[in-house]
């Protein structure tokens, strides 16, 4: 694995091989990656967890990769909690994402990868998700830390049905996402060799597209199998 090597990212570019060699290089050595979001970091998938951070690990040769992930939570509450010492979800104890990013877990990170919203899609406006996502990524951006934006994923509450007259859960998610995907190439300034790459997008469903019955999604519809984390950790 090496930081030090870069290649422009675009709009369409969605392939997280190689994703440390994609990004502005930080002023320090090696590379450190967390995973940070809700139950699909966790690696929910009942009654045990499977943290595609395992799987990341092993395709990246080795590389250090840490997950904290909050099951429940909103990327509103994300923000809202950042600068927490100590926050529990489901029995698992982490610091807020600020404060893991500025060196306060003893890690220094090269690379966050936020996966988030899920939790937010039934009653959140689009346009305030993608303003929460965006928030995290510009805290991990503040600290000189690259991220690396997954779209919030497809599952079977997120289908094309729509309730009362108001946008789908399905429709919310592709406005997210576009949103998401803007955020991203905004993110990466400048032009030329003076261009700042620090913000990667990749498109969950690409990688691992829910579908009713699938072995890579769990009967609950909302989380991935064992299967599908290792397969999403090793894309």
């Amino acid at each position: 694995m090496n930081i030090n090597e870069t290649k422009a990212i675009s709009r369409d570019d969605n392939d997280v091989a190689g994703l440390d060699s994609r990004l502005t290089p930080t002023v320090y050595t090696g590379a450190e990656f967390l995973c940070y979001g809700d139950s699909l970091t966790a690696g929910y998938c009942s009654p045990e967890f499977a943290p595609y951070a395992d799987a990341l690990s092993e395709s990246l040769g080795g590389a250090a990769v840490d997950h904290a992930g909050m099951s429940g939570w909103t990327a509103e509450r994300m923000v809202r909690r950042a600068d927490s010492d100590r926050e529990s979800a489901f029995g698992l104890v982490y610091p807020g994402l600020r404060r893991l990013v500025r060196c306060r877990s003893g890690r220094r990170y090269s690379v966050v990868i936020l996966m988030a919203g899920t939790n937010d899609l039934g009653f959140v406006p689009a346009e305030a998700i993608a303003a929460n996502l965006a928030r995290l990524h510009s805290m991990c951006h503040d600290a000189g830390v690259n991220t690396v934006a997954v779209t919030v994923p497809q599952s079977a509450f997120a289908s094309d049905v729509t309730a009362r007259g108001r946008l789908s859960l399905r429709e919310k998610q592709r406005e997210v996402n576009d949103l998401l995907r803007d955020f991203a190439a905004d993110a990466n300034s400048g032009s030329g060799s003076s261009r700042e790459r620090r913000c990667l997008f990749v498109d969950m469903e690409s990688r691992v597209p829910w579908s009713e019955g699938s072995a890579d999604w769990m009967s609950d519809g909302l989380h991935m199998s064992k299967a599908g984390y290792e397969k999403f950790g090793r894309l």
